[in-house]
């Protein structure tokens, strides 16, 4: 649904759902007992947590993009 409003721009779009998978992952997270209710704890589950979404998020990204070309190569070769 984030990615679905169109008055957004991406970059609001991505903070926005950053901060919402954060927090519930997190919340989960120690409440579960993945993460120890620490500091350190916290620390360590950030630097795992950034690197992860940021993958995702690029190659749910870049899948994306090259739907969205296949979608206007098709409109392309249609119009001709």
């Amino acid at each position: 649904m984030i990615f679905e409003n169109e008055k957004w721009s991406l970059l609001s779009q991505t903070i926005l759902h950053f901060l919402t998978v954060s927090i519930l992952y997190f919340l989960l997270s120690f409440f579960v007992g993945w993460i120890p209710f620490s500091l350190k704890g916290l620390a360590i589950g950030i630097g795992i947590f950034i690197p992860f979404y940021m993958i995702i998020w690029i190659i749910f990204y870049l899948y994306f993009r090259h739907q969205v070309k296949i979608l206007n190569d098709g409109l392309d070769k249609r119009e001709n």
